[in-house]
């Protein structure tokens, strides 16, 4: 089977199940959404069905403003991951990275509707390059991950560079079996800030 998946991907799905329920289950606590930006497609309902050319192009990222604390000036960090490569029943080449970017900061004065707040770094390139989804025929659908953490004192794009070996050039090796929870450990990344996730189909 692929690799195991840290407790920060097993939590998000789980608390995205808890508010698909209604949050009927009584202990659960929801982490706020990311919404997930793309030309054709902006993605706000966990689940979401996007074709794979919606979701080629590099997308852009908004907070839910529940997450936001007043007065603070955060930057954030931001990874997107193909969970099921190459199917789902059988993810042996999982999770997949498929992005990282880095120093992202909160829009002043940029509210969308219903309660997001745009996202924006210097670089519109994602640190690690984003990839679009590509799961092969006949494969079932792929989730595609994206999880939002506060980015630490001292880490920024050319700490991650070194940390994780990565780069904007990091090709498909060194994306395959991407261990998030080393990744997490390494930068020293704390609880998962936000969270959303679409699917594509092969």
């Amino acid at each position: 089977m692929g690799a195991q998946l840290p407790q920060s991907i097993t939590r998000s799905l789980e608390s995205l199940a808890a508010a698909a329920n209604n949050n009927k289950q009584p202990d659960a606590h929801p982490l706020p959404l990311l919404r997930i930006h793309f030309p054709e497609v902006t993605v706000t309902t966990p689940g979401t069905d996007v074709s794979i050319p919606a979701a080629a192009p590099t997308p852009t990222l908004s907070l839910s403003s529940s997450a936001i604390k007043p007065g603070t000036n955060k930057k954030y960090i931001a990874f997107s991951i193909d969970l099921d490569a190459p199917f789902p029943s059988w993810p042996i080449l999982g999770p997949i990275l498929h992005g990282i970017q880095t120093d992202l900061v909160v829009v002043a004065d940029g509210a969308e509707g219903g309660g997001f707040v745009p996202l924006e770094a210097k670089t519109k390139e994602w640190r690690v390059v984003y990839r679009g989804p590509g799961p092969p025929r006949p494969s079932a659908p792929h989730r595609y991950v994206f999880l939002l953490f506060e980015q630490p004192e001292g880490v920024n794009g050319e700490k991650v560079d070194e940390v994780l070996g990565m780069g904007a050039g990091a090709g498909l090796w060194a994306r395959i079996r991407w261990d998030q929870g080393a990744a997490e450990r390494k930068l020293g990344l704390g609880e998962v800030v936000a969270v959303n996730y679409f699917v594509s189909h092969g």
